[in-house]
């Protein structure tokens, strides 16, 4: 693996910066998933080949740059843009423990509609524990807005109403409430499942290393086929408890969207 640092190179700012904006993806493509197809010129490959990179835009005085964990080390394809490329094989150990930052996707999944066959009628499950039920899509949820909908159902508002509708605000709670909470249940969850968990400071009433910040709702897509999707940074201090777990997920990344810069997990030693 690779960890890649791709940035303008300093004396052609004017023309890294033309690139990146007229590259003719834009025009078709919202300028989210448009960089992801542009990252696209740094791996060349065969077509339809699967993606086998992850990445993050990190911007540092209005300058792009851009931090990629890959399969194939990166190649350079224009003179304006700088790529830093080295071996990426972290060496951790179980209860180490590692400053962090994420720009992740929270979501939560639920059952959809039924999985029709050719004939129109739903399809089975033929193997599993679940064996014989009917197969359905997944369908995913942003954590935030699925909390704002439970607490609207128990309040006693229609499936249709909006967090806006709820006008009493002595029991409403804040975004920033619900953001906080459900997104810090969102990365435990994750956690648990990729190797890891936040780590709490040394006080006599120990205090979870976490913040949470800059939650976002963003547009990707072309034309009128538009993905709706929340952003959530990340940041703190965790302690590694699966080494083989938590490298695989340095690797691969955390949870979906990760076409649209979100899920690369940046480490550093403490």
């Amino acid at each position: 693996m690779y960890f890649n640092v791709i940035t303008p190179e300093e004396h052609l700012l004017r023309q890294a910066a033309h690139e990146l904006a007229q590259s003719p993806l834009v025009a078709q493509i919202n300028a989210v998933y448009a960089e992801h197809q542009w990252l696209w010129r740094f791996f060349p490959s065969e077509r339809d080949q699967t993606r086998d990179f992850v990445f993050r835009r990190h911007d540092v005085d209005q300058i792009p740059r851009f931090y990629v964990v890959s399969k194939r080390r990166p190649i350079t394809f224009s003179d304006a843009w700088k790529v830093q490329s080295q071996d990426y094989l972290p060496q951790l150990a179980e209860g180490q423990r590692l400053s962090f930052q994420l720009r992740a996707n929270p979501v939560v999944t639920r059952p959809g509609d039924p999985v029709l066959d050719e004939a129109g009628k739903p399809k089975l499950r033929s193997s599993g524990k679940h064996a014989g039920e009917i197969k359905r899509k997944v369908v995913r949820h942003d954590v935030v807005m699925q909390a704002k909908k439970q607490l609207l159902a128990e309040q006693g508002f229609g499936k249709d109403a909006k967090w806006a509708d709820w006008k009493d605000e002595s029991n409403k709670p804040l975004l920033y409430e619900l953001v906080q909470k459900h997104c810090a249940v969102w990365l435990d969850g994750v956690g648990k499942r990729n190797g890891f968990e936040i780590a709490l400071t040394d006080e006599e009433e120990p205090q979870r290393k976490l913040q949470v910040d800059t939650y976002e709702q963003n547009k990707a897509g072309k034309h009128n086929h538009n993905i709706c999707f929340s952003t959530v940074d990340f940041s703190g201090e965790l302690l590694v408890t699966n080494p083989e777990l938590f490298q695989q997920a340095l690797f691969d990344g955390l949870g979906p969207a990760k076409a649209f810069g979100c899920g690369l997990l940046l480490v550093r030693k403490i």
